[in-house]
Protein backbone atom coordinates (compact mmCIF):
# COMPACT_ATOMS: atom_id res chain seq x y z
CA UNK A 1 0.00 0.00 0.00
CA UNK A 2 1.07 3.37 -0.66
CA UNK A 3 1.41 6.05 1.81
CA UNK A 4 -1.52 7.89 0.38
CA UNK A 5 -3.78 4.93 0.69
CA UNK A 6 -2.47 4.30 4.17
CA UNK A 7 -3.10 7.92 5.08
CA UNK A 8 -6.58 7.74 3.56
CA UNK A 9 -7.40 4.61 5.60
CA UNK A 10 -6.11 6.34 8.71
CA UNK A 11 -8.19 9.43 7.91
CA UNK A 12 -11.27 7.31 7.35
CA UNK A 13 -10.65 5.45 10.62
CA UNK A 14 -10.13 8.75 12.43
CA UNK A 15 -13.30 10.13 10.84
CA UNK A 16 -15.22 6.98 11.85
CA UNK A 17 -13.79 7.25 15.36
CA UNK A 18 -14.76 10.92 15.51
CA UNK A 19 -18.22 10.07 14.24
CA UNK A 20 -18.53 7.30 16.82
CA UNK A 21 -17.35 9.70 19.55
CA UNK A 22 -19.78 12.37 18.35
CA UNK A 23 -22.60 9.83 18.20
CA UNK A 24 -21.76 8.62 21.69
CA UNK A 25 -21.57 12.22 22.94
CA UNK A 26 -24.91 13.03 21.30
CA UNK A 27 -26.44 9.90 22.84
CA UNK A 28 -24.97 10.83 26.22
CA UNK A 29 -26.35 14.36 25.90
CA UNK A 30 -29.77 12.97 24.95
CA UNK A 31 -29.72 10.62 27.95
CA UNK A 32 -28.56 13.45 30.20
CA UNK A 33 -31.29 15.71 28.86
CA UNK A 34 -33.95 13.05 29.35
CA UNK A 35 -32.58 12.36 32.87
CA UNK A 36 -32.64 16.11 33.58
CA UNK A 37 -36.20 16.32 32.25
CA UNK A 38 -37.26 13.39 34.41
CA UNK A 39 -35.52 14.89 37.41
CA UNK A 40 -37.03 18.32 36.73
CA UNK A 41 -40.49 16.71 36.44
CA UNK A 42 -39.87 14.96 39.72
CA UNK A 43 -38.73 18.26 41.21
CA UNK A 44 -41.66 20.23 39.76
CA UNK A 45 -44.28 17.87 41.20
CA UNK A 46 -43.28 18.48 44.84
CA UNK A 47 -43.20 22.21 44.17
CA UNK A 48 -46.61 22.12 42.55
CA UNK A 49 -47.88 20.05 45.45
CA UNK A 50 -46.41 22.49 47.94
CA UNK A 51 -47.99 25.42 46.09
CA UNK A 52 -51.37 23.69 46.10
CA UNK A 53 -51.00 22.91 49.83
CA UNK A 54 -50.10 26.51 50.60
CA UNK A 55 -53.07 27.78 48.58
CA UNK A 56 -55.41 25.48 50.52
CA UNK A 57 -53.86 26.63 53.80
CA UNK A 58 -54.35 30.27 52.73
CA UNK A 59 -58.03 29.64 51.92
CA UNK A 60 -58.58 27.96 55.31
CA UNK A 61 -56.82 30.82 57.09
CA UNK A 62 -58.97 33.38 55.30
CA UNK A 63 -62.14 31.48 56.21
CA UNK A 64 -61.00 31.20 59.85
CA UNK A 65 -60.28 34.92 59.94
CA UNK A 66 -63.68 35.78 58.44
CA UNK A 67 -65.36 33.57 61.04
CA UNK A 68 -63.30 35.19 63.80
CA UNK A 69 -64.23 38.67 62.59
CA UNK A 70 -67.93 37.76 62.40
CA UNK A 71 -67.88 36.15 65.87
CA UNK A 72 -66.00 39.11 67.37
CA UNK A 73 -68.50 41.57 65.89
CA UNK A 74 -71.43 39.59 67.33
CA UNK A 75 -69.76 39.36 70.75
CA UNK A 76 -69.07 43.09 70.72
CA UNK A 77 -72.70 43.89 69.88
CA UNK A 78 -73.91 41.55 72.63
CA UNK A 79 -71.46 43.03 75.11
CA UNK A 80 -72.62 46.56 74.37
CA UNK A 81 -76.25 45.50 74.84
CA UNK A 82 -75.67 43.62 78.07
CA UNK A 83 -72.77 45.55 79.62
CA UNK A 84 -75.12 47.32 81.99
CA UNK A 85 -76.98 44.13 82.95
CA UNK A 86 -75.54 43.98 86.49
CA UNK A 87 -76.32 47.62 87.24
CA UNK A 88 -79.84 47.36 85.85
CA UNK A 89 -80.44 44.17 87.77
CA UNK A 90 -79.33 45.89 90.98
CA UNK A 91 -81.77 48.77 90.32
CA UNK A 92 -84.82 46.52 90.01
CA UNK A 93 -85.35 46.16 93.80
CA UNK A 94 -85.44 49.96 94.03
CA UNK A 95 -88.23 50.01 91.43
CA UNK A 96 -90.03 47.29 93.40
CA UNK A 97 -89.79 49.40 96.55
CA UNK A 98 -91.30 52.38 94.70
CA UNK A 99 -94.19 50.14 93.63
CA UNK A 100 -94.72 49.09 97.25
CA UNK A 101 -94.47 52.68 98.47
CA UNK A 102 -97.17 53.78 96.00
CA UNK A 103 -99.46 51.03 97.24
CA UNK A 104 -98.81 51.88 100.89
CA UNK A 105 -99.40 55.63 100.65
CA UNK A 106 -102.98 56.49 101.47
CA UNK A 107 -105.09 58.92 99.47
CA UNK A 108 -104.68 61.48 102.29
CA UNK A 109 -101.00 61.82 101.46
CA UNK A 110 -101.63 62.91 97.86
CA UNK A 111 -98.48 65.06 97.59
CA UNK A 112 -96.23 62.24 98.78
CA UNK A 113 -97.95 59.85 96.39
CA UNK A 114 -97.45 62.27 93.49
CA UNK A 115 -93.75 62.62 94.31
CA UNK A 116 -93.25 58.86 94.50
CA UNK A 117 -95.07 58.38 91.18
CA UNK A 118 -92.85 60.98 89.51
CA UNK A 119 -89.65 59.28 90.71
CA UNK A 120 -91.10 55.89 89.73
CA UNK A 121 -91.89 57.10 86.19
CA UNK A 122 -88.39 58.55 85.91
CA UNK A 123 -86.87 55.20 86.92
CA UNK A 124 -89.09 53.38 84.41
CA UNK A 125 -88.07 55.80 81.63
CA UNK A 126 -84.36 55.32 82.34
CA UNK A 127 -84.75 51.54 82.41
CA UNK A 128 -86.61 51.57 79.10
CA UNK A 129 -83.82 53.69 77.54
CA UNK A 130 -81.45 50.82 78.29
CA UNK A 131 -83.82 48.19 76.90
CA UNK A 132 -85.42 47.02 80.16
CA UNK A 133 -89.12 46.25 79.86
CA UNK A 134 -91.47 44.76 82.46
CA UNK A 135 -93.10 41.38 81.82
CA UNK A 136 -96.81 40.85 82.16
CA UNK A 137 -97.18 37.34 83.58
CA UNK A 138 -100.76 37.11 84.84
CA UNK A 139 -103.01 34.93 82.70
CA UNK A 140 -100.13 33.55 80.62
CA UNK A 141 -99.08 29.92 80.45
CA UNK A 142 -96.30 29.13 82.92
CA UNK A 143 -92.89 29.31 81.23
CA UNK A 144 -89.97 28.21 83.43
CA UNK A 145 -87.56 30.32 81.40
CA UNK A 146 -89.55 33.49 82.21
CA UNK A 147 -91.33 32.67 85.45
CA UNK A 148 -90.31 31.38 88.85
CA UNK A 149 -93.17 29.46 90.48
CA UNK A 150 -93.16 30.00 94.25
CA UNK A 151 -96.76 28.92 94.93
CA UNK A 152 -99.38 26.62 93.46
CA UNK A 153 -103.11 26.88 93.90
CA UNK A 154 -106.13 25.05 92.58
CA UNK A 155 -108.47 27.39 90.74
CA UNK A 156 -111.84 26.56 89.20
CA UNK A 157 -112.31 27.36 85.55
CA UNK A 158 -108.55 27.83 84.97
CA UNK A 159 -106.41 25.35 83.12
CA UNK A 160 -103.37 23.88 84.89
CA UNK A 161 -100.01 25.69 84.57
CA UNK A 162 -101.46 29.16 84.11
CA UNK A 163 -100.07 32.11 86.07
CA UNK A 164 -102.74 33.20 88.58
CA UNK A 165 -100.87 36.03 90.29
CA UNK A 166 -97.62 37.89 89.85
CA UNK A 167 -95.90 38.19 93.23
CA UNK A 168 -92.81 40.01 91.95
CA UNK A 169 -92.59 41.58 88.52
CA UNK A 170 -90.14 40.13 86.01
CA UNK A 171 -88.11 42.19 83.56
CA UNK A 172 -86.60 41.64 80.11
CA UNK A 173 -83.39 43.19 78.81
CA UNK A 174 -83.51 43.35 74.99
CA UNK A 175 -85.99 40.47 74.94
CA UNK A 176 -83.84 38.29 77.24
CA UNK A 177 -84.84 37.60 80.81
CA UNK A 178 -83.14 40.00 83.22
CA UNK A 179 -85.14 38.80 86.21
CA UNK A 180 -87.82 36.11 86.10
CA UNK A 181 -91.24 36.93 87.51
CA UNK A 182 -92.18 35.27 90.83
CA UNK A 183 -95.62 33.82 90.27
CA UNK A 184 -98.45 31.72 91.70
CA UNK A 185 -99.45 28.95 89.28
CA UNK A 186 -102.70 27.01 88.90
CA UNK A 187 -102.71 23.26 89.46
Amino acid sequence: MSEEANEQVQNEAATEAETDVEAKEAQAETETASNDAAQSEAQVDPKDQEIADLQQQLLRTRADFDNFRRRTRAEKEELSQFATKKLLSDLLPVVDNFDRAMQAVSDADEQIRTGIEMVHRQFQAILSQYGVTPMNAEGEAFDPTRHEAVMQEAAEGVEPNVVLQELQRGYLLHDKVLRPAMVKVSV
